[in-house]
C-alpha cells in the first residue's frame, strides 16, 4: 500500500491525457519507494480499475473523461509529448506538408525523440523513433532540410515554388556546427549531403560539407537552376 501511494503521490503531478513514460517515471522518481515488479502489478492494477490508461507498452495517461466515456490523447497531444522542450522534431509527410511543400495528409505522422528510450514506438497515429539530439532551431533546420533534400524527388505534388522559400530559409539559418551534431547520430545519404552542398553554395553560404563529399565521385542531386526553372514553368 506504502508503494501505490508514493505512484499516486507521483501521477498527480500529470494531466488528464499527458503520457507517462513508465520507466522513467519510476528510475527518476520511485525506485527507492517500490519494487520496480510491484511497480508495474500496481499500474496495471490501476489500468483495471480504470485510474490509468495504457497507450503502448510502457506509456500510460490518465484519461480524460466526458459523458460518452473516456477520450484517448489526440495525435496533437502525444506528438507534443514527444517533441517539447527539444526533445524531438516531426518529420515526414506532416513536416513537409506544413512547410507547404506538398498537400498530401499522410496518415501516420513521424517523429524523431530523444525521449523514446527504445528504437521505436507507435502511439495512435505516430510513429516515433529514436534519436538522441537536442532538437533546438539550429539542428531542426538542419534536420528539416536533410529529410526535404533526401526525400525531394518522392514527394508527391511538391510545390517548386514553396520548395524555393524552404531552401532560402534553409540556408540563411544553416549552421556548420549543427550539422556536425545533427550527422554525428543521423545517418543521410552521400547525395542527400551533396544536394544539402547545392543549396546552400547556390545561395552563397560557406560550409564544410566538403569534408564529408568525395571529390571524386559525381553525386545526383537535383540542380537549383533546375527547381527554378520548373517553379516558372508551373506557376
Amino acid at each position: 500500500m506504502k508503494g501505490t501511494t508514493a505512484i499516486k503521490d507521483e501521477l498527480v503531478n500529470y494531466k488528464e491525457n499527458e503520457l507517462i513514460f513508465a520507466s522513467r517515471l519510476y528510475k527518476e522518481k520511485l525506485s527507492d519507494a517500490v519494487e520496480e515488479a510491484a511497480y508495474f502489478k500496481a499500474l496495471e492494477r490501476m489500468c483495471s480499475a480504470g485510474e490509468l490508461a495504457r497507450a503502448a507498452k510502457g506509456v500510460y495517461y490518465l484519461p480524460k473523461k466526458n459523458k460518452y466515456g473516456s477520450v484517448p490523447p489526440s495525435d496533437r497531444e502525444i506528438v507534443d509529448a514527444f517533441t517539447r522542450n527539444g526533445k524531438g522534431t516531426v518529420v515526414g509527410y506532416s513536416l513537409y506538408n506544413s512547410l507547404g511543400l506538398t498537400t498530401q495528409v499522410p496518415k501516420t505522422v513521424e517523429v524523431l525523440s530523444s525521449v523514446l528510450e527504445e528504437f521505436s514506438k507507435t502511439i495512435r497515429n505516430v510513429s516515433v523513433k529514436k534519436s538522441e539530439l537536442f532538437y533546438d532551431h539550429a539542428a531542426e533546420n538542419i534536420i528539416h532540410g536533410l529529410d526535404v533534400f533526401q526525400n525531394y524527388n518522392s514527394i508527391q505534388d511538391i510545390d517548386y515554388k514553396m520548395f524555393i522559400e524552404f531552401a532560402k530559409s534553409f540556408a540563411n539559418k544553416y549552421s556548420d556546427e549543427a550539422f556536425e551534431k545533427v550527422i554525428a547520430v543521423e545517418k543521410y545519404k552521400k547525395s542527400t549531403i551533396a544536394f544539402q552542398r547545392e543549396v546552400l553554395n547556390y545561395y552563397g553560404i560557406r560550409n564544410c560539407l566538403d569534408r564529408h563529399l568525395s571529390a571524386m565521385s559525381k553525386y545526383k542531386h537535383p540542380k537549383m537552376e533546375e527547381i527554378y526553372e520548373a517553379a516558372r514553368i508551373n506557376r
